[in-house]
């Protein structure tokens, strides 16, 4: 009989690719949303409607039935875990954590440079704290009050990618097509960033696995904002245009940064090359913004 799989947010983007990894292992996959994405699964899957901030909403949607793993991606706050282990076990829980976890940013970042068991357990509300604080007492609460749960927590850095709903990345590329000024206060900074296909089957790997606690996964390498405008402008011919009053980059005030993935290796899952694939995207993007001209 096949495992039973319950995903937290799987209409979009990481989470669409999550679901897609499942069904290719040969999981039976139920999604819960609010209901208001529509999804490409047709008949693969099965779907429920329930409100993640009303703990009535849980109880009474999500334990019809019991599931070898859940995979949340939208825990933003112990308080979303609380809510949700009250009412639901599982053999194996798969978080959505962030690089955000990090007190700050850094070249090498590893597991270690945050532990959640130092921590005290908070349970405020997602919407009463910052994202990356909110994503911090999510692994508080899992290390110090589930610890019989077998629960990993995966630090993702930007996720991007085709279907990126934020645009952020997008940003920089579209400004350079239409010559619009920019604000960039950050361009040489190389940063970290993981492909959104390749974050959902990391996703799914961990689902598999019996890895518990904290876990870094991101592409191999970094790059900056200015190693990507340079590699528009030899695509396009334009020059970027930079202004103290342009618009903002989504990523000012990101500094250096890189993350350690020797531990997601160990495991058995080796991320791809960064190089492998940003250019592509590149291109991508490029073209969309030469099509919208």
């Amino acid at each position: 009989m096949a495992k039973k799989a319950l995903v937290l947010g799987g209409t979009r983007f990481f989470g669409k690719h999550l679901v897609y990894a499942l069904l290719d292992q040969g999981m039976a996959v139920t999604i819960a949303t609010r209901g208001k994405t529509a999804d490409p699964f047709g008949d693969q899957v099965k779907r429920l409607v329930f409100d993640r901030t009303n703990a009535s909403s849980i109880k009474d949607v999500l334990t019809k039935e019991t599931y070898d793993i859940v995979f949340d991606n939208i825990a933003y706050s112990a308080k979303d875990v609380e809510n949700l282990l009250k009412h639901v076990s599982t053999q194996r829980y798969v978080v959505t954590s962030s690089m955000s976890v990090y007190p700050d940013l850094h070249p090498d970042m590893q597991e270690r440079d945050f532990q959640p068991l130092e921590h005290d357990v908070r349970l405020a509300e997602s919407d009463l704290l910052p994202y990356g604080e909110g994503k911090q007492t999510v692994e508080t609460i899992l290390a110090k009050c589930y610890p019989h749960v077998s629960a990993t927590f995966v630090r993702f850095p930007y996720v991007i990618g085709r279907e990126d709903y934020t645009k952020r990345f997008a940003f920089y590329l579209e400004k350079l097509v239409n010559q619009e000024p920019m604000a960039i206060d950050n361009a040489g900074s190389q940063m970290a960033f993981v492909d959104a296909v390749e974050a959902g089957r990391f996703l799914a790997f961990l689902g598999t696995s019996d890895y518990t606690g904290p876990i870094n996964g991101a592409s191999k390498g970094t790059i900056s904002i200015e190693e990507v405008l340079n590699y528009g402008t030899s695509k396009t011919g334009y020059v970027p245009r930079f202004a103290a009053d342009g618009a903002k980059g989504p990523y000012n005030g990101t500094p250096a940064y890189s993350i350690n993935t020797s531990q997601a290796d160990s495991i058995g899952f080796v991320f791809s090359a960064l190089e492998d694939w940003i250019y592509q995207l590149c291109d991508w993007e490029i073209n969309q913004a030469l099509e919208k001209r």
